[in-house]
């Protein structure tokens, strides 16, 4: 595809337009679905975007030959009628960007098992069955309820209980139970922490309906939106940061960007971090002391530090099932305790649990012939004071990362051509999304619709993305995308009422 907007960065003067339907702040996958459908129906939409590229988490960076992705391992959702696939196909993305599917999507590895998760889910079902035989009716179960259930069914029998009270409700077998429990590192909470809900959620459009990737790497599906943008009318400013969300009687009336440009607009979308958009771009002047305390108590999602290897060796021949390796290094914990670790403040990371992805052996174009991409994960926070801990200690943590690594890899230090770290402060200086974060935490207390609703106080300003709570929690792309396609069916409704 031809990303002619990338590292264009259009001046403010020269817009086509200087007063808009919309202005969407932020060109992430729920700043784009948004402004597709809107601009599909005929609005004059501009998204600005304070990167030089789109996407937000869903982005690529190259190295060497080498194309990384820079959190997105995989793509959720997409099966027929699945609701990504319904936005993909509405918006005619499928002449814009090839998706393909590996089999299987995730090996979990313990120290003695190894669990894989096929596209067949009837196959990952026997798998689990035939190791774990004196749970077998209750997997049954189990997964009959995630994958039939309705969304209201859902919502009454899980809306207040946790992961951990969802699993013991039908397993005994503590080993089982650890091994669902593993696909929590999409979340970053343990099992006793994280909403059922969000969880259940995350097992049906992600862990169930996943290993989806778009040939070339994450950032083709997210310029794939971004072109059907253009390609509808609507506008992308790239490096450019809104500086403000002007505010007349309670009512967004527009933008101010750098340079102070004003850009007039009769409906303002933030897909940008919920508390920068409250507090530096709305102001707490526009706020009640009631909202902004609701605001200050939410917690945000831990974050996640990266290792992105270039190797010049092909594993092909030496592991079966490159696809996302989940790996637990020490049985003698329970995932309840490894992911709590993240509360630590002299360690904010996860040290017994490394995700390991290999993009290239689904996609040989991101690497050169013979070479291998992997890329390392472990749950991260930004917490108080650790700017200076991640500057100091990014390297040893990914130097023990690799030596873990090389249980289930081998050679791989050896082999390295290029290796970049990405910690939450990364992250951060990318998104500019709260200590690095994917969205609020996703606890039985915060995946209310109510808990950040995408209608605001604030007349005419609404919020997409992954700051949005759906009932759902943190769900990663596909919710992201549901929710801009839910915000822009909503504004076309109010603005055709008005007219």
């Amino acid at each position: 595809m031809n990303n002619f907007y990338i590292n264009k960065r259009v001046n403010p003067k020269g817009l086509k337009r200087n007063e808009y339907d919309v202005v969407i702040i932020g060109a992430g996958i729920g700043g784009l679905t948004c402004g597709c459908y809107l601009a599909k129906a005929g609005l004059k939409v501009l998204i600005v975007e304070q990167h030089y590229k789109v996407g937000g988490y869903c982005t690529s960076f190259k190295r060497d030959g080498f194309t990384f992705d820079a959190t997105t391992h995989y793509i959720g959702g997409l099966r027929e009628n699945g609701p990504l696939r319904r936005i993909y196909n509405e918006l005619g993305l499928d002449s814009k960007v090839e998706i393909i599917r590996f089999n299987p999507t995730n090996v979990v590895i313990f120290p003695e098992r190894k669990i894989h998760i096929w596209t067949d889910i009837e196959a990952t079902i026997y798998e689990l069955q035939e190791n774990f035989k004196h749970e077998a009716k209750n997997i049954k179960k189990f997964f009959d309820f995630i994958l039939n259930s309705e969304y209201a069914h859902f919502y009454v029998k899980l809306k207040n209980k946790t992961f951990e009270d969802f699993l013991n409700i039908y397993f005994k077998d503590e080993q089982l139970k650890s091994i669902l429990e593993i696909f929590l590192f999409n979340i970053g909470l343990p099992p006793s922490r994280a909403s059922a809900l969000a969880s259940a959620i995350l097992y049906r459009e992600f862990v169930l309906d996943g290993g989806y990737y778009p040939r070339g790497g994450a950032q083709r599906f997210s310029d794939a939106f971004a072109k059907r943008f253009e390609e509808l009318g609507g506008e992308i400013l790239l490096k450019t940061k809104v500086k403000k969300i002007v505010i007349k009687n309670q009512q967004a009336k527009g933008v101010i960007i750098e340079g102070n440009e004003f850009i007039s607009s009769k409906i303002v979308v933030s897909n940008a971090d919920a508390t920068k958009t409250w507090f530096q771009l709305v102001g707490k002047e526009h706020l009640s002391t009631k909202f902004i305390k609701k605001i200050d108590s939410l917690e945000v999602s831990p974050s996640g530090f990266f290792v992105y290897l270039g190797l010049n060796k092909d594993y092909s021949k030496i592991l079966k099932n490159r696809c996302s390796w989940g790996c637990l290094l020490n049985n003698t914990l329970s995932i309840e305790e490894i992911f709590s670790n993240l509360n630590r403040k002299n360690k904010p990371y996860v040290e017994d649990f490394i995700l390991c992805v290999f993009p290239s052996s689904h996609d040989s174009s991101l690497a050169p012939p013979h070479n291998e991409i992997i890329i390392l994960f472990i749950p991260a926070k930004l917490v108080d004071d650790s700017c200076n801990f991640w500057e100091t200690e990014k390297h040893y943590i990914a130097e023990e990362i690799l030596k873990k690594a090389e249980i289930f890899i081998p050679d791989i230090s050896n082999s390295i051509t290029v290796k970049e770290i990405a910690t939450p402060l990364t992250l951060y200086k990318y998104t500019l999304n709260r200590n690095g974060a994917y969205g609020w935490a996703s606890t039985t207390l915060q995946v209310d619709k109510n808990t950040m609703p995408y209608r605001t106080p604030i007349n005419s300003l609404c919020l997409t993305g992954q700051w949005v709570t759906l009932g759902v929690g943190q769900g990663g792309i596909s919710t992201v995308a549901y929710c801009g396609k839910t915000v822009a069916t909503s504004i076309i409704k109010d603005l055709n009422f008005k007219r």
